[in-house]
């Protein structure tokens, strides 16, 4: 037996009413979801550059791979920060406005004022009141378009990176794939016919809501609304990504870091004990009595690429008499003051440093023959290096993987 129901005007004028009293009321959870939104992402960017870190130093993701990373999750910070940003600028406008209209509820009172401006006609706060209540809303709910991309393209380029790093495959065809498939899923999207994947698709929430901005607003006003937010984060994007490349392994120092050294870089007591060090670390800057200890940080990458590096060793020039591989602290040499010390070492001991978790190789360097004064540490190292796929990898000298300065004290 079927039965048909029909529907209640009563019901649908009482939910028609219950939503426009929400509609009323929403600027409190809006102010509250800003508020806290903007409290979390404002400490996300340090936890995006320390996991962009762990994927090259612990992980073995290619430099570029974590670097493309830090890039697209800092991009997604940015935009929300942006976005509840404008939303509480527009916010506490509105409050202004509102509190205006209350006043004033008469708005302008033309006779009175100076005789240049009485022949103008103005708005009343009220209306102003309910024309940004309108954009206020619609600012909150961007974020929301927004934020469903981002958790579709996050969780699937979290799933090739799972792919990436559980195969041990190369990156640069993880990167083809990633990109061929969204050119393809594009393509699918924009000259495929009807049929029921697309239209379970455009019923989404997602796609309602882009359909409810583009055909309100206008389907180019929105796309260039969204490349001009795009466009703002890319300070925020700097910022959040500097200081990033002194942790590529397989590159030298760049000159101004030869020049200018950065010894938070390089000096434990310097450092943010919160923060990990891209490349080789002392104590300190100033060093008392006969010995001192030097940290050479650990990647995964030179894990992965030993045999290789082993089996082209004997593409290197003869020049560099390079000692034969035994193990992964063989891709090092430590020269102090253009001495070379590293063969004089008998253990690397292997450690890893609490707070961050860092592992490392530690050393201890015997300097009770220095003068007090400036002393100088270089370190060279064998890296393997390709070019995104583009060419075969190649053993790559780096006489300037790491070089500062220390002072010794006393003698």
């Amino acid at each position: 037996m079927e039965i048909n129901e029909t529907p209640n005007p009563e019901d649908s004028s009482e939910e028609l009413a219950w939503i426009k009293n929400l509609q009323r009321n929403s600027w409190e959870p809006e102010v509250i979801i800003s508020g806290i939104s903007l409290a979390f992402i404002f400490a996300f960017p340090a936890q995006i550059y320390d996991f962009a870190v762990k994927l090259t130093q612990d992980y073995g993701l290619e430099f570029i791979g974590a670097y493309l990373v830090l890039l697209y999750l800092s991009i997604i910070v940015s935009v929300f920060k942006i976005f509840f940003s404008v939303h509480l600028v527009l916010r506490f406008t509105w409050a202004g406005l509102l509190g205006l209209s209350y006043a004033f509820p008469n708005g302008v009172i033309n006779e009175k004022l100076f005789k240049n401006s009485r022949d103008f006609q103005y708005k009343k706060p009220q209306e102003m009141v309910l024309k940004l209540e309108k954009i206020c809303s619609m600012a909150f709910a961007f974020p929301m378009m927004m934020g469903m991309i981002f958790i579709v393209f996050t969780l699937y380029l979290g799933l090739l990176l799972f792919l990436y790093r559980y195969f041990d495959l190369n990156f640069f065809m993880i990167y083809l794939f990633f990109l061929a498939s969204l050119v393809g899923f594009g393509l699918l999207s924009a000259f495929s016919k009807k049929n029921k994947f697309k239209s379970s698709l455009n019923a989404s929430i997602f796609s309602t809501v882009q359909a409810v901005y583009q055909s309100n607003l206008g389907k180019w006003s929105i796309s260039a609304y969204s490349i001009f937010i795009m466009g703002l984060t890319a300070p925020f994007i700097k910022s959040d990504s500097k200081g990033f490349f002194n942790f590529a392994n397989y590159a030298n120092l760049d000159q101004e870091l030869l020049e200018w050294p950065d010894n938070s870089m390089y000096f434990e007591d310097q450092k943010d004990p919160q923060k990990r060090f891209p490349r080789a670390m002392m104590p300190s800057a100033n060093i008392s009595g006969d010995f001192t200890s030097i940290s050479i940080a650990y990647y995964d990458e030179d894990n992965k690429n030993f045999e290789k590096i082993k089996e082209g060793i004997h593409t290197l020039p003869d020049s560099l008499a390079w000692p034969s591989l035994e193990n992964q602290q063989d891709l090092y040499k430590i020269y102090l003051n253009d001495s070379l010390v590293s063969n004089k070492i008998t253990e690397w001991k292997k450690v890893s440093y609490g707070a961050t978790g860092q592992r490392a190789y530690l050393v201890v360097l015997d300097i009770n023959s220095l003068k007090p004064g400036a002393h100088e540490i270089r370190i060279e190292k064998l890296t393997l290096f390709g070019a995104l796929g583009f060419s075969e990898p190649e053993i790559k000298y780096r006489k300037n993987w790491a070089k500062f300065s220390f002072i010794k004290v006393t003698s």
